[in-house]
């Protein structure tokens, strides 16, 4: 919230989601002359769009807030793979403080290297959605990790909401989930239909195509 002291104004993009945010509300979409549809910028909008003027730097605060949480995240995954070869190579489940350095060096490194990728302050200063997408993909990340293999595949959902790309990983997770727990069947099954149904219902009712 504190990056609004600076002059703020969403993009191009962003300001196409919260029209379209907006039109929904008035249950009156038209996506056409915009860019492509993306469901997961959308909801927010929607959701902001009832406070009017406040709603373009009520995204800007959760673009950047998301770009934040995908640096963060990707110190903290990092960190996660680096220190257990510290410690394989130490030999001792609690090394010394001055041990760990490599392990927090390489967190720094990858942090850093995501900063540094093209674009991405730029992007996400004018609010785009791919910093908050990277967050949703580590948080699922490390979900997975720690055996909570359905919240992994809910998280990673959202994520899929911003870029269709991520249907070729999310896509398998969910197949892997139905075969490995058979109680998260309900909700594999739930949310496989509800990709395609925000994606280009939506995008159907505001241009009368599925595929523009």
């Amino acid at each position: 919230a504190l990056t609004l002291l600076i002059p703020s104004t969403p993009s191009y993009d962003p300001w196409a989601w919260l029209v379209w945010g907006r039109e929904i509300a008035h249950v009156s979409l038209q996506t056409t002359g915009g860019p492509t549809w993306k469901p997961l910028p959308v909801i927010f909008t929607t959701i902001f769009s009832p406070f009017g003027s406040a709603a373009p730097d009520m995204w800007l605060v959760v673009a950047r807030a998301g770009a934040l949480m995908a640096v963060a995240m990707t110190f903290k995954v990092a960190w996660r793979v680096a220190r257990p070869l510290v410690v394989a190579l130490e030999g001792n489940e609690r090394p010394a403080p001055l041990a760990l350095l490599p392990a927090a060096l390489a967190a720094a490194i990858a942090a850093a290297s995501l900063i540094n990728s093209p674009g991405f302050i730029t992007d996400n200063a004018l609010g785009y959605s791919e910093g908050l997408m990277t967050a949703l993909v580590l948080v699922a990340m490390e979900r997975h990790l720690d055996g909570a293999r359905r919240q992994a595949f809910a998280i990673g959902f959202f994520a899929a909401l911003d870029r269709p790309e991520l249907w070729l990983l999310w896509g398998p997770y969910g197949v892997y989930l139905w075969w490995q727990d058979p109680g998260a069947r309900k909700l594999v099954a739930a949310l496989f239909v509800l990709i395609p149904v925000l994606w280009f219902g939506p995008e159907y009712w505001g241009s009368g195509h599925f595929f523009r």
